[in-house]
């Protein structure tokens, strides 16, 4: 059996020829359909409209506002984004109604209960509501501090120095030969921020219709070429990116 169409992993199964071939054309099989359905997905996208205007605003306030004040804006606007996600997410005819469920004493009635369940039931990426929960810490410690001496000190340790550096990625990119680091702290901050808001947003509104088509969201919003979505929302978050390191 030629070596070179088959898989490794199948490749070292204790198989004969046949069933490793058979293997393997089903995986084939089963690629294609998911690239076909993955392509319809961000066609049917493509078509339609995202209203990006709040990001746009957003973004703004992160990029000028106050450092102090930027992880509130950022849980108010990604709290509002949650609120909507899991709306759409939840079935109707649930007893009591989806609004008991989101306030009072429901178990979607807070921000960090939010970004709980949609990190446990998969409504959005694990990783985007691991950052939103750092942000949420960070806005709980500022706003019950009354004396905040160097508010750089919440920006370079602890759980938000810890939060991917997306910033970085501008130094390692031939496109942008005149930015040149490091940056500041609160920039990058602020950087991070402008990024994870444009990803919430996007994933708000695509995430949980890929998992309606039984699609793998991480493959069908993140793959090559983007979906108009994705470069959109991306256009935002670079612009802002680039005047903060300007």
């Amino acid at each position: 059996m030629p070596e070179e169409w088959v898989d490794p992993d199948i490749l070292a199964m204790k198989l004969d020829d046949g069933e490793k071939s058979g293997l393997q054309i089903y995986r084939n099989y089963t690629r294609a359909f998911e690239k076909s359905a993955i392509d319809k997905f961000v066609q049917q996208l493509d078509l339609e409209e995202l209203d990006l205007g709040d990001l746009s605003t957003v973004i703004e306030k992160v990029a000028s506002e106050d450092a102090r004040y930027v992880p509130v804006i950022v849980c108010a606007f990604a709290d509002d984004v949650l609120k909507g996600a899991f709306k759409a997410a939840l079935p109707d005819g649930i007893p009591g109604g989806k609004a008991a469920m989101l306030s009072g004493y429901g178990p979607l009635s807070d921000f960090a209960k939010r970004i709980q369940l949609a990190y446990a039931f998969d409504v959005l990426s694990a990783d985007l509501m691991t950052n939103l929960d750092h942000v949420r810490s960070v806005r709980n410690k500022l706003s019950h501090s009354w004396d905040i001496n160097d508010v750089k000190d919440f920006f370079e340790k602890g759980r938000l120095a810890d939060m991917y550096p997306v910033e970085k990625l501008l130094l390692d990119h031939e496109q942008f030969p005149d930015v040149a680091g490091p940056f500041e702290p609160i920039a990058s901050f602020r950087i991070r921020m402008a990024w994870v808001l444009a990803r919430l947003v996007y994933e708000a509104a695509a995430y949980g219709r890929a998992k309606a088509l039984r699609l793998k969201p991480s493959e069908a919003l993140y793959r090559r070429p983007p979906s108009k979505w994705l470069r959109l929302v991306s256009k935002i978050a670079l612009d802002a990116t680039l005047r903060l390191v300007a």
